[in-house]
């Protein structure tokens, strides 16, 4: 991505983050969900 607009995006989500009352002070949790496929060969 170019750097323009790489600082846009991150630029962007600041913004949101800064916008909301439950991430705009401080750290919040983040949760995640990691999927995974298993394959074996025959």
């Amino acid at each position: 991505m170019p750097e323009r607009e790489r600082e846009a995006t991150i630029g962007r989500g600041r913004a949101f983050l800064a916008s909301r009352p439950e991430t705009a002070d401080g750290e919040f949790t983040l949760p995640m969900l990691t999927a995974v496929l298993r394959a074996r060969r025959l």
